[in-house]
């Protein structure tokens, strides 16, 4: 198995690999970064099984890397090991495609290795149930005025909330891609949100303010 480890501090990357290399012995090539244009280069210069990523990484972000990982579309799968506490942070990481785990750090590196080995037999730690409660405590943290949503664009939010792709609300709805994609960009100025499962987040803390849940 081989992981990438991309912390940019030093202590930190050497403690997370000497826990890795006593867990999994010789069962694991470890590779570190310590910025996300060393990691990249990693990521192009061979097959990596894991990322481990940190959020923070200077002015750049660990998930730069993880959406690089879907965009490019390798297999490498990621697990975020942060000291960021963020329901926003862990919606971002679900939504990068690339997360299947994301931890903090604390003293105890025991999660992290089981994660990694359950990232490695193909299972995620990071569901859609979990970024459907960060994104309903976001929501919590502010109720959504449904009032100032058209009566068309209130059917587009709650078929959102519902799981529904663009294209299949395009279907449900009998109407364009195109008007389903502008509709959407219009909903996220209006309630102040930048994704779909922020956006839905609002619509479920809202439908239990009307007991529709």
């Amino acid at each position: 198995m081989k992981v990438l480890l991309v912390d940019d501090h030093p202590m930190v990357r050497m403690g997370i690999r000497a826990g890795l290399e006593s867990t999994f012995q010789e069962g694991v090539e470890i590779i570190e970064a310590e910025s996300v244009a060393e990691a990249v280069a990693a990521l192009d210069g061979g097959s990596i099984d894991i990322a481990v990523l940190d959020l923070r990484l200077g002015e750049a972000s660990g998930l730069d890397i993880a959406r690089y990982i879907t965009d490019s579309d390798l297999s490498t799968r990621c697990v975020v090991f942060t000291s960021v506490k963020s329901p926003r942070s862990l919606i971002a990481a679900f939504e990068s495609g690339s997360v299947s785990a994301y931890l903090e750090k604390d003293s105890d590196l025991d999660p992290l290795t089981e994660a990694i080995e359950a990232t490695a037999k193909g299972f995620s730690m990071l569901t859609h149930s979990d970024a459907r409660a960060a994104a309903a405590e976001l929501g919590s943290q502010g109720a959504l005025d449904r009032e100032i949503l058209t009566k068309r664009e209130l059917e587009i939010a709650e078929l959102i909330a519902d799981g529904l792709s663009d294209a299949e609300i395009s279907e449900t709805l009998h109407l364009a891609s195109s008007t389903v994609r502008n509709n959407l960009t219009t909903i996220y100025q209006k309630v102040g949100v930048e994704s779909r499962t922020l956006l839905a987040g609002l619509i479920w803390e809202s439908r239990k303010d009307l007991d529709i849940l």
